[in-house]
């Protein structure tokens, strides 16, 4: 005899402090008490090395305990009086179409979660995927760079297989994984070692450090003292640029990271930000000791290593909490730059600089889960590039920044609601960027992987300049939140993508579609 499943909503409230990935969405539904008046947390460093997932929500109740798990807990849980292991299942199912014909996402995946004692901590997690895109990535993952060469890289997920070398069929291939270890040494130390990607800000983008690329192994050390914490991140890098390969491998690049956080007051935060990149080169260099010292600054190093240093960059961030729901945020970085150059107001190539500044409020009008935050990025020319294209601050054929690369002005909103674990969010982006002139080989400073020695222009500079493109886009979606810990829903979306540009023809992108997934990372797409 047929069973039937009666399947109840009862109200809950999920309280767990565990690691969770940095997905925008994820960490902001459930993130606002983090930037209350009382809350003293450093919230620009993501991920979090823990995070409490407080979401009051409505418990899925089928009374068949296999199927409960799937839609309210961790799938697999194991709990001893020392060890805790959870194991999920993750997903993404898509089925869409542009204008082209149907587009689709085949994602299995699967996330390990672990903790030895109240001190170790682990995390595992593996993606294999075969999709069709929307044309305008696809385009982008054919795009060609400067020496004519085509990298296949699909933004945030490293190099894809394609189905056929003349796009007759249009099916890629990827896969990736990331994990680490945490070992909490006191209640001020904690090191972390793993293979994985970071974000630096508390805006949607970041002009510093974005988990844009792909994922890179690392090391990074936490100190939390006072009002303080500061981060130390140690990572490895790739160039795919055939020019480069070594043996038939590769070139790697490294960089240190310092980032220091401190809570002036209950309202405000500033941070100091230095990064240092460099090449391996032909001799063997790899990582050099001379950045392993985590409290120097880097400049006095690069002068002193003479043509063997790196590529340096300097930057500032700031918060202000407005009201206990509500905060402004900016960053501000540079690379290069000369104050007679900026007084004299001639457009030197060399000032490059970028900044961004944003606003974020929660519970709009009083309304609970009614999220808000809108920011405006730009960029200078030739920003985040160096005279040795293998010290660009880019990994995998990608900024480690902002995806636009250099030369630009942006603007996005979002807006979200959530109503139990039903949610819609609405995302519009507006974008003034620089391009390539066709047939041109002058460098106009969009992209941060080409030399800014080779063809640049001296002076008369200015932002989105050579082949000036507008791009606008529009992101609608709206779904059903089934699972908190794995983020696991039903969703339904809808994309408009425009450009205009100076010499080359306009596009329009109208994509749809409809998924069942579990929605742990950021692929940025929106570019």
């Amino acid at each position: 005899m047929k069973k039937l499943f009666l399947i109840l909503f009862l109200p809950f409230n999920l309280i767990a402090q565990d690691y969770y990935s940095f997905n925008h969405a994820f960490y902001d539904s459930f993130s606002k008490e983090l930037h209350s008046y009382e809350n003293t947390s450093h919230t620009a460093f993501k991920p979090f090395l823990s995070l409490k997932n407080n979401a009051k929500l409505t418990m899925i109740n089928t009374r068949v305990g296999v199927l409960n798990r799937f839609l309210n807990d961790n799938f697999i849980n194991i709990k001893t009086e020392d060890f805790k292991l959870s194991i999920n299942p993750l997903f993404e199912l898509q089925l869409g179409a542009d204008e082209i014909g149907r587009t689709y996402t085949n994602t299995r995946a699967f996330e390990v979660k672990g903790q030895i004692g109240d001190n170790v901590s682990l995390y595992s997690s593996f993606y294999e995927n075969q999709a069709i895109v929307p044309m305008y990535l696809e385009d982008y993952i054919w795009s060609q760079d400067e020496n004519g060469e085509i990298d296949f890289v699909l933004p945030g997920q490293g190099v894809s297989r394609v189905s056929s070398w003349d796009r007759t069929t249009r099916d890629l291939d990827y896969a990736m994984a990331n994990g680490h270890v945490s070992f909490k040494a006191s209640n001020h130390f904690n090191f972390q070692f793993g293979h994985g990607k970071h974000f630096i800000g508390d805006g949607y983008r970041s002009m510093l450090l974005s988990d844009n690329t792909f994922n890179y192994p690392y090391l990074k050390i936490t100190t939390d003292v006072w009002k303080v914490s500061y981060v130390n991140l140690y990572s490895s890098y790739q160039d795919l640029r055939d020019e480069f390969e070594m043996a038939g491998i590769y070139r790697k690049k490294f960089s240190t990271i310092h980032y220091l956080s401190y809570n002036v007051n209950k309202r405000l935060n500033i941070g100091l930000f230095e990064a240092i990149v460099w090449a391996q080169d032909t001799l063997g260099r790899g990582f050099d000791v001379n950045y392993l010292n985590p409290i120097i600054f880097y400049r006095p190093i690069e002068f002193s290593l003479g043509s063997r240093g790196g590529n340096a960059l300097m930057g500032v961030t700031a918060k202000y909490k407005l009201t206990d729901k509500s905060h402004a945020y900016g960053q501000f970085i540079i690379d290069e730059f000369k104050i007679s150059e900026i007084r004299a107001g001639k457009g030197w190539w060399a000032n490059k600089y970028a900044g961004q500044i944003g606003f974020k409020v929660f519970d709009v009008l009083g309304i609970d889960n009614l999220f808000f935050q809108t920011e405006f990025n730009a960029s200078r020319p030739y920003m985040y590039s160096h005279h040795k294209p293998l010290q660009s601050y880019t990994h995998y054929g990608q900024p480690l920044a902002h995806p636009l690369g250099s030369s630009f002005y942006e603007n996005i909103s979002i807006a979200r609601y959530r109503y139990k674990r039903y949610y819609t969010e609405l995302k519009t982006l507006w974008a003034k960027k620089g391009a390539a002139i066709p047939d041109s080989t002058t460098n106009f400073g969009f992209n941060p992987l080409q030399s800014y020695s080779d063809n640049r222009i001296e002076y008369g500079n200015v932002i989105a300049q050579g082949n000036t493109t507008y791009l606008k886009m529009i992101d609608f979606k709206v779904g059903i939140l089934l699972n908190p810990h794995t983020n696991m829903k039903i969703e339904f979306g809808v994309l408009n993508r425009k450009t205009t540009s100076t010499y080359e023809f306009d596009t329009n992108t109208n994509h749809v579609y409809i998924a069942f997934k579990t929605d742990l990372r950021n692929l940025y797409y929106d570019f």
